[in-house]
């Protein structure tokens, strides 16, 4: 079994290598909560969705920002699940860290925080439907200056600086194909980003009209549509398919010389990533599970400007899962 669990191991590895032009660009976070999330519906063994077990994991994700910006995020997961015979739900916290270095200059700190609940309906003969709310909580005002005390834009902070609201759901059939629809909309605001692309000391990088100017951001809702391919067993498998994510409208910024507001031209639009992920589980009874997904955007398929730092080039997040209370089952043999 430990020989067949590495070959798995390495075919999953590589496969998620295969996909590394794949999601993660303009996410404002909702992929990855609850239903609305990548193999939200995998089946433990042939008793038991992953869902129906308590479980901690943690990740680190590496990403390509704007401009080559570089960003390391660790992540802190935690599922609390709530079933009963046939339908029942879960609890999602995800809590990361969030480090960012590029040509203007390097920020780290606690990024916003995911709160969830999901709900689960079983006994749906080939089916398993979810729906999911929840929050994300900005933990800043999005204003993280340099080392030269500028500000930074929205591409270089840990947050947005806003507490959103996140909705949706998503359908299964067996263990083969999901589809999942969810919206994020700000409902609190307090984004203090204050980048204006002007130094008075001549610096020519940090002048540079490259970076959206987000001076207080007022950041409106985001629309996501998920369709994924799914082929995996008890202790391996791959899943591969898309995200579109339609930003509503144009987001707005406050002048720093008038105080009037006006609209950031080109941030609403449509942005179509692809997905893939790769997974193995280990132990008697599929108590510990690594895995990987890689995302990035399809060529040409991007809005025109993503003012909220949400831009990403590519994304590779390698994760380690332990599940609580693991049953006996299929997997011991």
């Amino acid at each position: 079994m430990r020989y067949i669990s590495a070959i798995c191991l390495t075919a999953a590895l590589s496969f998620a290598s295969f996909g590394v032009y794949a999601q993660g660009d303009s996410d404002p976070g909702l992929t990855k909560v609850g239903a609305m999330r990548n193999t939200s519906a995998l089946m433990i063994n042939e008793f038991d969705y992953e869902n129906q077990r308590a479980h901690l994991s943690f990740s680190h994700t590496f990403a390509k920002g704007e401009r080559d910006a570089k960003l390391n995020i660790s992540s802190l997961d935690a599922r609390i699940p709530m079933f009963g015979m046939f339908s029942g739900g879960y609890f999602d916290v995800q809590v990361p860290i969030v480090s960012i270095s590029g040509e203007l200059g390097k920020t780290w700190g606690l990024g916003d925080v995911n709160f969830a609940y999901t709900h689960m309906f079983l006994g749906k003969e080939d089916w398993a439907i979810q729906g999911t709310g929840g929050l994300k909580i900005g933990m800043g005002t999005a204003n993280l200056l340099d080392g030269k005390t500028r500000p930074l834009p929205m591409s270089y902070q840990p947050g947005q600086g806003s507490t959103d609201f996140m909705v949706g759901g998503s359908v299964t059939w067996k263990k083969y194909v999901t589809a999942a629809a969810g919206y994020q909309q700000a409902f609190v605001r307090y984004n203090e980003n204050d980048f204006f692309a002007a130094n008075a000391l001549n610096d020519t990088i940090y002048s540079r009209n490259v970076y959206p100017i987000a001076r207080k951001l007022h950041r409106f809702g985001d629309v996501m549509l998920r369709l994924e391919g799914h082929y995996y067993t008890d202790r391996a498998g791959v899943t591969i398919g898309a995200v579109g994510l339609y930003h509503v409208k144009n987001d707005l910024y406050e002048d720093r010389n008038t105080g009037n507001w006006y609209e950031i031209t080109g941030s609403k639009g449509f942005t179509l990533n692809m997905v893939g992920n790769g997974f193995v589980r280990f132990g008697r009874h599929g108590e510990y599970k690594l895995d990987l997904t890689v995302a990035a955007p399809f060529p040409n398929s991007r809005r025109d400007v993503i003012a909220d730092g949400t831009a990403k080039e590519w994304y590779v997040s390698p994760r380690f899962t332990f599940f609580l209370g693991s049953k006996k089952g299929s997997l011991m043999f």
